[in-house]
């Protein structure tokens, strides 16, 4: 009767008639997988622009097109001469013209379409990428943050070479401390810088040019005479703590001036509609593993600057001016749920929506976005457990609703399992954590299943109920799966997530154990057939599970850090971790350094255990994961070594195979140490 009703359900909400029974979800599903992204609704209010992400099997690429629709979900159509890898779609002021940017083999074109003739024209290219985009208030100008390059340091000479001779390649030399950067590679040797280029084309102009930069967090100013951007331009930056400050630079000047000062970030600057107010965000620095973002407001020249999102407990993000400039639109997460909210000028706040979430299709993560017209209409993305992000239009008194069905011909008749929310008492206090569960089809509660617990990254980031293929194919396979947010998450509040600050890994443990405990206790888990695993931070956790209890039967630790020491020191962000995760650095308190990390521990390990890393990852390097499979195999614990080639950190974000290459192998290890369901009597 279960799965009868759930499935009456299912294609209630999803128009499928019940005549053909739904399907598991399989791994092919995955290349037919789409997803809305970065939507735009012009400021009239009259179309959304938004970016359709989608999955090619042939090329095991992820394609981006941009697609233009009406608000009330009428003539829905892709930009003709932007499909394959077009992105970041900008209205002009008067919603008549549309800029985007389409890379090409080695440049990348602004374009602008005109909506009413159809005239798709290319403004400028530029050399080396361009970020961000941005129309002047008089939609004469488009402005974007454009890399220039400089010259590195050359290698000592050597002695005089004959063109018929072959010598190995030279040295290589480097004297920036951030010379390569997760998801990127080696870093060119430059700075980004602003550029403003007439709208009808022409020649762009540069506005910044000194070697301290800019970046693409920037904003026109509301007389359309300069620019504001956040960017860290101190001299010596690169071994400090971050922190940036809020600048003005004039078209005519071209000097960059200074709005904030304090220590702390201060970003995404928002000149109010009549340019006498200064919106950003940001915080003070405590040097603390976690700090709310906080919205601000100033006078435009930065002056008595004040905090109007004081009374929430939560990071805001996105933030957005009303149109008589008395309150701003901004998100926040809040419970593993992205919602939208407006914060007005005297502090009080009004959400106006929920259920947000992100182009991504591997982990549920937290996400979302959206834009706001001058009347008030808002174009969203909205995700669920069983559908990835959709686009979704809605107002302060009508509720978020979907335009887009971009998967109903992959997931129509495809079985995918709701999440439920669960709460349970962490064994360490009592406090109360937050998760969701994933069943398999044909769940019967009187049977019983194996449990894998998964658990997310960060550690300072959330879960909730979004879309996660990667999931969904776990328990499509025939498991209970429970996703969590132990003590450090975030959408808890600053409290919550600074529970583990300098404390990591923890007590998050206790709260991790206590969701299997819980599981347990509903009578249809078998204890038996335990399963664990997680990435970057939920691998951290993973090997400091198996480290303290033998009671799964086998676990994936992916992409972990394992010696923090080591992991300090090589990770790609060496100026950051140190100061923010520990109170000292690794050669000051080497013994704090080895009690949290989890090859200190591999001595207790009888799990048998699956590492898995990116060959390219240099956020938790590849040698993190080679120290604990070299520590385990030496130990004589079942392990197996699996190395993704030339992924990055983000292993499920770069190809549609590489997140199937993952489920699949974590899935082969748990079958090959499932002791498989207990016999029962007849």
């Amino acid at each position: 009767m279960f799965k009868t009703l759930l499935a009456a359900l299912i294609c209630a909400t999803t128009g499928t008639a019940l005549a053909q029974p739904l399907q598991p979800l399989q791994p092919r599903d995955i290349f037919a997988l789409e997803a809305a992204s970065d939507p735009q609704i012009s400021p009239d209010g009259q179309g959304i622009a938004y970016v359709r992400r989608s999955n090619d099997i042939a090329t095991d690429q992820s394609l981006s097109a941009i697609w233009l629709i009406n608000p009330d979900g009428t003539d829905h159509r892709a930009l003709p001469s932007a499909s394959g890898a077009s992105h970041t779609p900008r209205w002009s002021p008067d919603s008549r013209r549309l800029a985007y940017l389409q890379p090409g083999a080695d440049h990348v074109s602004i374009r602008v379409l005109t909506l009413a003739s159809g005239l798709d024209r290319e403004v400028a290219q530029v050399q080396g990428g361009a970020a961000g985009l941005d129309w002047s208030p008089d939609g004469d100008r488009l402005a974007y943050a454009g890399f220039v390059g400089e010259a590195g340091m050359a290698a000592a000479e050597l002695p005089t070479r004959d063109d018929d001779m072959t010598w190995a390649a030279g040295a290589q030399i480097e004297n920036r401390l951030a010379f390569r950067f997760d998801g990127i590679g080696a870093l060119p040797i430059g700075r980004q810088q602003l550029f403003v280029v007439d709208a009808e084309g022409g020649e762009p102009r540069a506005l910044t040019s000194d070697t301290l930069g800019a970046s693409s967090d920037f904003a026109w100013a509301a007389d359309g005479q300069a620019i504001l951007f956040s960017a860290d331009r101190r001299p010596d930056r690169e071994t400090l703590a971050p922190d940036s400050e809020i600048f003005r630079v004039e078209l005519v000047d071209a000097t960059p001036q200074a709005l904030t000062s304090r220590e702390g970030p201060d970003m995404a600057p928002r000149p109010s509609p009549d340019g006498s107010l200064l919106a950003y965000l940001g915080y003070d620095d405590h040097r603390m593993g976690y700090d709310n973002i906080r919205l601000y407001v100033a006078n435009a020249d930065g002056s008595e600057a004040r905090s109007l999102s004081e009374t929430l407990d939560r990071s805001v993000s996105n933030p957005q001016w009303s149109a008589d400039g008395e309150a701003l639109y901004v998100q926040y997460e809040d419970h593993g749920e992205t919602l939208i909210a407006l914060i007005g000028l005297d502090g009080r706040i009004e959400t106006l929506a929920r259920g947000l979430g992100g182009p991504d299709f591997g982990r549920p993560y937290t996400g979302g976005e959206f834009t706001v017209s001058q009347q008030g209409r808002i174009a969203a993305t909205i995700s669920t457990p069983q559908r990835p992000a959709e686009l979704a239009t809605g107002t302060r008194d009508e509720a978020l609703h979907a335009l887009t069905n971009l998967n109903a011909d992959a997931l129509d008749d495809r079985w995918l399992s709701d999440a439920e929310t669960v709460h349970w008492a962490s064994p360490f206090d009592g406090r109360e954590i937050e998760g969701w569960v994933l069943y398999p089809p044909e769940f019967d509660p009187a049977q019983q299943y194996p449990l894998i617990l998964e658990i997310h990254g960060g550690p300072f980031t959330a879960y909730g109920p979004a879309f996660s293929a990667e999931l969904q194919l776990m328990a499509a396979a025939g498991y209970v799966v429970i996703y969590t947010n132990p003590r450090g998450s975030t959408s808890y509040g600053y409290e919550f997530a600074n529970l583990i600050h300098h404390d990591y890994p923890g007590n998050d443990y206790d709260d991790l154990i206590g969701a299997v405990e819980m599981m347990l206790d509903r009578g249809f888990i078998d204890p038996d057939r335990l399963f664990v695993t997680g990435g970057s931070g939920g691998g951290v956790l993973t090997a400091w599970i198996i480290g303290n209890t033998d009671r799964f039967a086998a676990a994936a630790v992916v992409k972990p850090v394992i010696n923090w020491a080591s992991f300090v020191l090589y990770s790609d962000l060496p100026q950051f971790f140190y100061r923010y995760w520990f109170a000292s650095a690794p050669w000051e308190d080497p013994a704090e350094y080895w009690r949290r990390s989890p090859l200190s521990l591999v001595g207790n390990v009888d799990t048998p255990t699956l590492v898995m890393v990116g060959g390219a990852d240099v956020r938790t390097p590849r040698s993190e994961s080679e120290q604990y499979y070299s520590a385990l195999r030496l130990r004589g614990v079942p392990s197996r070594l699996v190395v993704i080639p030339d992924s990055y950190h983000g292993i499920s974000n770069s190809r549609p195979s590489r997140l199937l290459t993952k489920v699949a192998e974590i899935l082969r290890w748990f079958e090959t140490y499932d002791p498989g369901p207990e016999a029962v009597d007849p």
